[in-house]
């Protein structure tokens, strides 16, 4: 069972202690990303995160810093997202103290040399080139960049190369001290906790100190053009494969529709028995990969389906689709399809909590953006209570035609898809 407590500081602390592991795993979560940011500053969030690793006053170099953590043999990183910013270390056990002060070392005392900072503009375009040259990575890009058409939520995450390449380092500052308080942000420690790792907790996280007020405003979501002509984007790209990624609007992070869309979704789309699988994949040999899934944020979110296939199977893919929609909004799924399905959701979310760090990001998440955290296994119970009426109520809310979003990525014409 997790436990929670708030340090003087006002950093929320959560413990989730896991038996039957040697390591332990400290995850540091800021309610902050992309949607955040102001159109001049886009990625920066992004570009913070990376600075993160370059360097403290106690550990001055790249070198010095990565190397005491490697040294453990650990596992670490950060990533961003556009709501999140979520920073880890998972490390054997005894070695706790350490991974602890390295992570607060790293979060408050991190030295932004003017001279690295302009070094790692020219990493992160390299990264953002590498996204941008493999369409299965980029797809959801465009899509997403289709879908929230004129609102913060419709950028990339890592901004665009004149972006990072402009960034003034006062400007990156002040973007970091109004999000990196330690109020504004939720450390999980998860895997094998003893009372010295919380010790540790106080002594590291509890001296940072909190300065001016926390900034949480953000630009709520919007759709771009309903227009049907506005509704599909085609990024031309030279390639011997298409990536088509369709979908719709959908369900935001506390929507109590959430199970029973996970539920419809493995029906769907989600594994290889799934009704797209079968029909597109092994009957009609349409595609290599076809999945379906969602995808939510603090106040939207989207049901969506991916496939890479031939270009010119674009167009039979999506009659397939949209024929397999039809049929779960009309006839709902069977009792079998909904057991299974159901099964399948708790043998692999069962599996996927086997870890610290799986613990930790799941508690980080649920204490951001959720009313109540649930467990691990009330989430179980929560996909165990979804009836056949839900799943049938989900499909015909999300699966609305007028509604559709169509991005590709290929050498294809977009006047040629039909949708």
């Amino acid at each position: 069972m997790y436990e929670t407590t708030k340090l003087q500081n006002g950093a929320q602390i959560i413990y989730a202690p896991l038996d039957g592991t040697k390591a332990m795993n400290i995850l540091v979560m800021f309610p902050v990303g992309s949607r955040y940011e102001t159109e001049k500053m886009s990625g920066v969030s992004h570009y913070v995160e990376h600075l993160m690793f370059k360097g403290t006053k106690k550990r001055p170099t790249t070198q010095k810093l990565t190397r005491e953590i490697d040294r453990l043999g650990a596992g670490y990183n950060a990533y961003t997202g556009k709501e999140y910013t979520g920073y880890y270390i998972t490390v054997d056990a005894k070695y706790s103290e350490t991974a602890i002060d390295i992570v607060s070392d790293m979060l408050f005392n991190s030295l932004f040399d003017a001279k690295e900072m302009e070094r790692e503009k020219t990493v992160i375009v390299e990264e953002l080139r590498m996204y941008r040259d493999n369409p299965l990575m980029n797809i959801d890009n465009v899509f997403e960049e289709l879908l929230y058409d004129g609102c913060p939520l419709g950028r990339d995450i890592g901004g665009t190369e004149k972006h990072v390449m402009n960034y003034v380092r006062d400007d990156v500052l002040a973007y970091r001290d109004k999000y990196y308080h330690p109020r504004n942000m939720v450390v999980v420690v998860s895997g094998a906790i003893d009372e010295q790792t919380k010790k540790y907790i106080h002594e590291y996280i509890g001296s940072a100190s909190t300065k001016g007020s926390v900034s949480k405003t953000f630009k709520p979501y919007c759709f771009g053009q309903s227009k049907k002509s506005d509704r599909i984007r085609v990024e031309k790209k030279e390639t011997d494969q298409v990536q088509l990624m369709l979908g719709f609007p959908g369900f935001h992070y506390r929507d109590t529709r959430l199970p029973a869309e996970a539920v419809m979704n493995t029906i769907f789309g989600g594994s290889m028995s799934s009704r797209l699988f079968i029909q597109v994949r092994e009957r009609r040999g349409l595609a290599y990969m076809i999945r379906s899934g969602g995808e939510a944020f603090r106040d939207t979110g989207y049901s969506y389906v991916r496939a890479g296939l031939e270009a010119k199977n674009i167009n039979k893919a999506i009659d397939v689709i949209h024929k397999e929609m039809e049929k779960i909004v009309q006839k709902g799924v069977s009792k079998k399809e909904l057991i299974d399905a159901k099964t399948h959701i708790r043998g692999a979310f069962t599996l996927g909590m086997e870890d610290a760090a799986s613990q930790s990001r799941w508690y980080a998440q649920q204490h951001l953006f959720m009313d109540t955290i649930h467990t691990p296994e009330e989430y179980v119970d929560m996909i165990d209570a979804v009836s056949h009426d839900d799943v049938m109520h989900v499909a015909k809310q999300l699966f609305n035609w007028n509604n559709i979003r169509v991005a590709v990525i290929g050498n294809v014409d977009s006047k040629k898809i039909v949708y």
